[in-house]
């Protein structure tokens, strides 16, 4: 074989290399970082919704650098990329320095953007821009071959490092050993792109089919005769497809967070069928099934957003646990996108206005991210974006069929087909607008980066009495009963015989008695409070205070009976790390984001924190009541290692009382001996190791059943 036939294989080769390292790098670094910042910043699914937003715009920033970089010289553009690349170096690790760390009480959306532009931010532009690089790189080495495919090569990339990341990174690596193993891939990254960006500047372009070489620059450029624009509605299409797509996949995190928990392995998951619907459409057109796929996606995606009012109806449970409900939402995800990247496949342009094609679609995604993670909170009340998007995507899936059965033979066919195919569509579609768009009417709704909060009214004729509930996405964070007789009662998760009643109960003769409380809800906790007593209430989100205060009476009730009620707005682990020793009698930890306590609260670091402010026979009492995760073994763990005991105390639910769960953690002994410690039923015995803030991983308690 001649050297001139078998020199395009080693920049093939390369250039694949350089797709797929960077494709890894790029994904990998989404999870690293945003799991490393989560403990910061109070563990909402915000944090992982604007650092999508962040990786998207960047993204976006990227592929315009790498459209706006082939209109130079090639020399320039060797130059420049170079530069840019030894730049990023110089940031590395990426690892932020507690210099970072917020003051508590500031917008965490704009310090979460400014941390990641400071520590990652010029590593993933660069990283961004290589996908649509190397594949203009290949046009000029590898003459007559398709770039097409290392698109669908760098999403495998992408795919593997997503799903590499719950399973082997996170479980064997702390998160310290993860920023800096990224770290040093990115400096072979760096080589190599460097390598590649001359010898591509130094390759003579033979033009192909549909390109031809500029004659003052050297460029790649389409010939007008060979490579028209593309029409004006195809560019519409280029960013309004990704942009659906993109929404799809932030608002189905956000869903399923807010209701189990905020772990990487519930971002990992979508990510990575959002990334497989990429490699499946762009890896050849055979893959795509207009008809099939638009089919599905339009039953799938019917069935998830009617499920909650479809399942009573036909008396079917379409959704008996959690695991099929997270499975219903995942599946509603991966069709709607196979379709929106499907029909944008097969709108894709000749090579030479690939730059274009993906600053495009990259807009379309940036925007999709921003409607949902920026625009969305502000304008709606409730988590509309998840409804909105199932109604789009059920519309596009339809508009999907119709145009497969315009390729029918014979008209009758054709115009019953799509008759049809328009009915259903239309039918479906107002059926959902007229079940999931709207409003309930609530006291007060309120929602913010941490989440959607809203205040209930119901009357119990047979008691006479009002009870107002707070709810924090789908989870109740309090109630009470308004009734004179019972409003000073605690119900729900705080009632007398449960852990948290039965720690507070011992202090009601002790006049000077300190108590911690995470996590505000309703205030139901301050029934407890006595006269003398102090209560300090730690709270993220200040619409929960102002709402406590508004339309509940703990908190007021307390302080008439001679209590002393303060409320520390801010994330509680940044409180107490900074205030002086509190010396706590009772330390609750109550804070709960989705189904959970944030993880960043359960670590050894936190705990560490909780003992300096504890009394020598004080408790902490550590609510694990929880429908997906088993956290009691987390906590006797952290026990463990401080050299203290723990009780465990499990109620059923009774009246306004519902099912709870705590682990009360304390050297104690005479406090040990008095409740006996409560078997959990049906549990299994978990062996887990010490959570840090560097290495924690759900994924060991998730329950299964």
């Amino acid at each position: 074989m001649s050297s001139s036939t078998s020199r395009p294989l080693p920049a093939a080769f390369f250039l694949s290399l350089l797709s797929l390292l960077s494709a890894f790098l790029l994904f990998q670094v989404q999870p690293v970082i945003s799991k490393f910042i989560l403990p910061w910043f109070g563990g909402s699914p915000g944090v992982w919704t604007t650092c999508m937003v962040f990786f998207q715009c960047v993204l976006f920033a990227g592929y315009a650098y790498a459209h706006a970089l082939t209109r130079l010289r090639p020399r320039t553009q060797a130059v420049l990329h170079t530069l840019i690349l030894l730049g990023a170096l110089m940031v590395l690790p990426i690892a932020p320095g507690n210099a970072w760390k917020p003051a508590g009480d500031e917008d965490p959306a704009g310090r979460i953007l400014l941390l990641l532009l400071g520590t990652v931010g010029l590593p993933y532009f660069i990283l961004s821009s290589t996908s649509p690089l190397t594949q203009v790189w290949f046009t000029r080495m590898v003459p007559g071959g398709m770039p097409w495919r290392l698109y669908a090569l760098s999403n495998i990339g992408s795919l593997v490092a997503l799903l590499s990341y719950p399973f082997f990174f996170e479980p064997m690596l702390d998160v310290m050993a993860q920023t800096w193993l990224w770290s040093g891939a990115f400096v072979a990254f760096a080589l190599l792109s460097i390598t590649l960006v001359w010898r591509a500047s130094r390759a003579a372009p033979a033009p192909a089919s549909d390109t031809a070489v500029g004659e003052k620059t050297g460029v790649l450029v389409p010939p007008a005769a060979l490579a028209p624009a593309p029409r004006w509605w195809h560019r519409i299409l280029w960013v309004a497809l990704p942009a659906l797509a993109s929404a799809m996949l932030l608002a189905t995190t956000n869903h399923v967070c807010q209701d189990v928990a905020v772990v990487p392995f519930m971002w990992v998951v979508p990510l990575s069928l959002y990334l497989l619907t990429f490699i499946i459409c762009f890896e050849h057109e055979r893959w795509y099934v207009r008809g099939l796929w638009a089919l599905l996606a339009l039953i799938a995606v019917f069935i998830t957003a009617a499920e909650t009012k479809l399942g009573p109806k036909l008396d079917i449970d379409l959704t008996p646990n959690y695991l099929t409900e997270i499975a219903w939402c995942f599946s509603a995800l991966f069709l709607a996108c196979m379709v929106c990247h499907g029909e944008l496949a097969r709108l894709k342009p000749a090579p030479s206005r690939l730059t274009e094609f993906y600053l495009l679609m990259s807009a379309g995604g940036a925007l999709g991210g921003l409607l949902v993670s920026l625009v969305a909170p502000r304008v709606f009340v409730t988590f509309m974006e998840w409804p909105l998007g199932l109604i789009a995507s059920l519309v596009v899936a339809g508009m999907a069929l119709l145009a497969g059965i315009l390729h029918f033979t014979g008209n009758l066919p054709r115009i019953l087909a799509g008759g049809l195919v328009l009915a259903i569509t239309g039918f479906a579609a107002f059926y959902l607008v007229k079940e999931t768009i709207k409003v309930e009417p609530r006291l007060e709704r309120v929602r913010n980066f941490y989440g959607t909060v809203y205040v209930d009214e119901d009357y119990d004729t047979g008691l006479q009495n009002e009870y107002r509930t707070l709810t924090h996405g789908g989870i109740v964070h309090g109630m009470q009963n308004l009734g004179d007789l019972y409003r000073e009662e605690p119900v729900t998760y705080y009632g007398r015989h449960t852990g948290i009643g039965q720690a507070l109960g011992r202090l009601s003769d002790q006049p000077d008695a300190h108590v911690g409380i995470v996590g505000l809800g309703a205030g139901t906790a301050a029934c407890y409070a006595q006269s003398g007593h102090r209560f300090r209430f730690y709270e993220i989100n200040p619409d929960v205070v102002r709402l406590a205060r508004k339309h509940f009476t703990y908190l007021a009730d307390a302080e008439k009976r001679g209590a002393t009620v303060e409320t520390i707005i801010g994330d509680a682990r940044l409180m107490l790390e900074r205030e002086p020793n509190q010396q706590f009698d009772v330390l609750l930890l109550d804070a709960f984001s989705g189904d959970a306590i944030p993880m960043h609260l359960l670590t050894r670091e936190a705990f560490e924190i909780y003992h300096r402010h504890m009394k020598p026979d004080g408790i902490i009492v550590v609510h694990v009541t929880n429908s997906y995760l088993i956290l009691a073994p987390v906590v006797e763990k952290q026990a463990e290692a401080l050299g203290w005991r723990t009780t465990r105390v499990i109620t059923e639910e009774s009246g306004d009382d519902d099912s709870t769960d705590y682990v009360l953690v304390t050297r104690n002994e005479a406090f040990l001996k008095t409740p006996p410690a409560d078997p959990p039923l049906d549990e299994p015995q978990l062996t887990v190791p010490l959570w840090t803030d560097r290495y924690h991983n759900l994924f060991q308690i998730l329950m299964t059943d």
